[in-house]
Order: C-alpha cells, then structure tokens, then sequence
C-alpha cells in the first residue's frame, strides 16, 4: 500500500510532459522502493525508535513518507537532474517539511527519521545508476 502511494505520487509530481514520462517515473520509484525496502524486523526497530513503540500507525507513517522521499527521488532523476548524497539529503528535508505537522509531539521522531531516511542513500544510489 506504500509502495503505491509512493508510486502515485510520483506520477502525480511527474512534469506535464506526457504518459510515457509519468509511467517512467512509476517504473523508477518502483525500482528504487524495491531497493530500500527493509526486512519486517529492521522496519520494526526502526519504527519503535522514531515513534516509541511499533504500531500499524506508526509503520504506516514511516512508508509513507519513506515513498513520498522515493518518489520525489524518481521525478527529480526523470527529470533529468543528477542526485548526490547531499541532494539526495536536501530532498529528505523537503518532504520532511510537508509531514512536520505528523511529529509535532515528538522533534526527535522527525530527526530519527530523517537519520533512518538518510542513511538508506547507498541503497538509493544503487538503484539509480
């Protein structure tokens, strides 16, 4: 269910530029979710250190922002636009930003996973080249 909100908001950020540019990018953020995607147990402690304890609520905040990241990712790369680490870091912040409002109990859920986004950048890179 991540996976697809990621891809249909990557398709929905995709440029007016055609079907063909809006099914590469859902092509790509597929590609690229398929690479981050973390076993049961890691999404499990990962989820307990940002929010406190694991819930369904809790995991499902944690995909999908992880998928808004990937398909932010895969329309910036479509687009044409080379991605760095520290790009890559810039694009976390960003959308970050838009879930501001889901953390304003807890700053250091919001930093821990934006630590946890961050250090997926390998597996991000891999997926890209």
């Amino acid at each position: 269910m991540g996976a697809a909100a990621g891809i249909i908001g990557g398709i929905l950020l995709a440029p007016k530029s055609g079907k063909e540019t809006r099914e590469e990018i859902a092509k790509l953020a597929l590609e690229i979710t398929k690479a981050v995607k973390t076993q049961v147990d890691e999404t499990k402690s990962r989820v307990k250190d940002i929010f406190g304890k694991v819930s369904e609520e809790g995991t499902t905040k944690y995909k999908q922002v992880r998928d808004a990241v990937i398909a932010k990712v895969a329309s910036v790369k479509t687009a044409g636009k080379e991605i760095d680490k520290d790009k890559y870091g810039k694009i976390v912040d960003e959308v970050l930003t838009d879930f501001k409002s889901d953390f304003e109990k807890s700053k250091s859920g919001l930093e821990k996973l934006a630590k946890y986004l961050k250090k997926d950048w390998a597996k991000i890179s891999k997926a890209l080249s």
